[in-house]
């Protein structure tokens, strides 16, 4: 039987939460008769239950086996290059030291040399005294030949040795781009590959196009939005991408590609109940409510490490400039029931490095009100806020969303689940268009009574809404009137009175008061506010 290794190249891909159905596509032109046809360099964590072969051809498809085999040497074909290079690198660094122990040994030899010619001679034993100089002791030109010759070698060692040093430096700092990328595929070091075998019957020569698909665990993708306001529209652009990435070690170039919002990784059995049976309490022992309580505790720590895990990370922006937008091609959008399936527009390449490729999936306008909110006593700034319906066919999935105004960027959030037709809030920061002053006007106190005596505090504040916009604002200012928790204290609330302005003014159980008002342009207000607290004169008061 004819075994052939095939050259398989990915079609299409589906990406979900953590998992992904790849498809590969190979062909060969095969004689009549029985044929082993072989998908080389599949990923290791290839789920073999999810396998599926399918192809066009005047043949009959037979068994289809995935197998594991073994080599001396690494097998990836993206890492073992690269294990390969820094090997070289290695032994270069080994050459380079080897040559560096021979410049230092020399440098010793020559130090010995010099030390030999020029001690002094020992004594001699023919009496007291000093030994006496030899004649050539005081040849000035064999010393000055002496000395260039230590001059020359000196230098010359020097420079081997400072070449061969900048040598280790630049080497090393290639190793460590190396292990660097290395580390950033991860740690697969593979010494075997997995294959698929797939057997064919063929009736007649001819050309044959098979196609392999199968789950594997790892790549995903997450939304990210950028939601874009303007000072004069009364809509909202809404930029729908997402960010995918996959360490498989092959890049994703020329594909089909979809995303998918199903949950694959939730099982598909519908939980059933069990029996809820009640019984008296029983304590236990000590070490088992210990072990019981670590065990509590481990599986708080993984709750929170599965959250924090799906958390979208933060990604710096900068101020556009006003130029005019490129068009871009929007994803396919189709609902599949489990979920709706976004096919990339273009395919896009999704590098297999584990790096974050952003690819765009719809671009919405979105009609919305604007409200400025305002918490003065909190904060003297107004905050723009746009309510908006989701009027598109497209569910906005939770994730970061960076909001843009007037072409700038102001701020960071994130959206949660809205489904199509439902309404929600969003936050386009503080708009410095509107003016927010809060002052504290008086504080008047006095102490009254002859037995009992009570002190009586009186506060006067004033906050002031200036709208400095070319159009009307809508605004929601909120403040609040203290609370008593003792029935000898007590608040009196004088401005403002819901009961004065109910349009305007409402006050909660929590007294917290609303303001609810709009400016015109240039139009400034002034929002009153007042209470008087009456106490003890021997009592403290906290929180005031």
């Amino acid at each position: 039987m004819n075994s052939t290794e095939l050259e398989s190249s990915v079609r299409s891909v589906t990406v979900y939460r953590g998992r992904a159905m790849i498809t590969r596509e190979a062909s060969a032109r095969l004689a009549e008769g029985d044929h082993v046809l072989v998908f080389p360099g599949l990923p290791e964590n290839l789920d073999r239950d999810s396998l599926q072969v399918r192809g066009t051809g005047d043949a009959v498809l037979g068994e289809c086996a995935f197998e594991t085999e073994y080599f001396e040497e690494d097998t990836d074909r993206i890492r073992a290059p690269l294990l390969e290079n820094r090997r070289k690198l290695a032994d270069e660094l080994d050459d380079i030291g080897a040559e560096l122990s021979r410049i230092a040994g020399e440098a010793a030899f020559l130090e010995r040399i010099t030390a030999l010619v020029t001690a002094p001679p020992a004594a001699g034993g023919n009496g007291p005294g000093p030994a006496p100089i030899p004649q050539t002791a005081l040849d000035v030109a064999l010393w000055t030949g002496m000395t260039g010759f230590y001059r020359d070698r000196r230098a010359e060692l020097d420079g081997r040795r400072l070449k061969a040093e900048r040598k280790v430096r630049d080497l090393q700092a290639r190793i460590e781009s190396l292990d660097a990328r290395l580390e950033d595929l991860g740690e697969s070091d593979r010494r075997s590959r997995q294959v698929v075998r797939v057997g064919i019957r063929k009736k007649s020569p001819g050309d044959l196009v098979l196609r392999l698909s199968y789950m594997i665990s790892g790549p995903t993708w997450r939304p990210v939005y950028n939601l874009r306001a303007a000072g004069d529209s009364d809509t909202l652009e809404l930029e729908y991408d997402a960010y995918v990435s996959q360490a498989t070690g092959e890049d994703w170039s020329g594909i089909e590609l979809r995303l998918s919002t199903a949950r694959v990784n939730v099982s598909g059995e519908i939980p059933e109940l069990r029996p809820w049976r009640l019984e008296f309490f029983r304590p236990r022992p000590a070490a088992l409510r210990s072990a019981l309580s670590m065990e509590s505790a481990k599986a708080v720590l993984r709750e929170t490490d599965d959250y924090a895990s799906g958390a979208a990370p933060s990604a710096p922006y900068e101020e556009e400039a006003e130029e005019p937008d490129l068009d871009r091609e929007e994803a396919e959008v189709r609902d599949s029931g489990a979920g709706v399936v976004f096919t990339v527009a273009g395919g896009g390449g999704v590098s297999g490095d584990n790096r974050d490729t952003r690819v765009g999936l719809a671009r919405r306008q979105l009609p919305a009100s604007f409200l400025h909110k305002a918490v003065p006593k909190l904060s003297e700034f107004a905050y723009l806020t746009a309510r908006f319906k989701n009027g598109s066919d497209v569910p906005i999935l939770p994730g970061a969303v960076n909001i843009f105004f007037d072409g700038s960027f102001v701020s960071r959030s994130a959206f949660g689940l809205i489904m199509p037709g439902q309404e929600a809030e969003a936050s386009l920061g503080v708009d410095e268009g509107v003016a927010v002053e809060y002052r504290l006007l008086k504080r008047f106190r006095k102490e009254e009574g002859l037995v009992s005596k009570r002190i009586s505090e009186q506060f006067e504040y004033r906050i002031r809404i200036a709208n400095n916009r070319p159009r009307p604002a809508d605004l929601k200012v909120t403040d609040q009137f203290p609370l008593s928790s003792d029935k000898d204290l007590v608040v009196k609330a004088i401005q403002p009175q819901a009961r004065d302005n109910p349009k305007e003014i409402a006050v909660d159980d929590e007294a917290r008061i609303t303001w609810a008002f709009t400016l015109k342009p240039g139009e400034t207000r002034e929002l009153p506010l007042s209470y008087l607290v009456e106490y003890p004169s021997d009592r403290r008061i906290e929180g005031l």
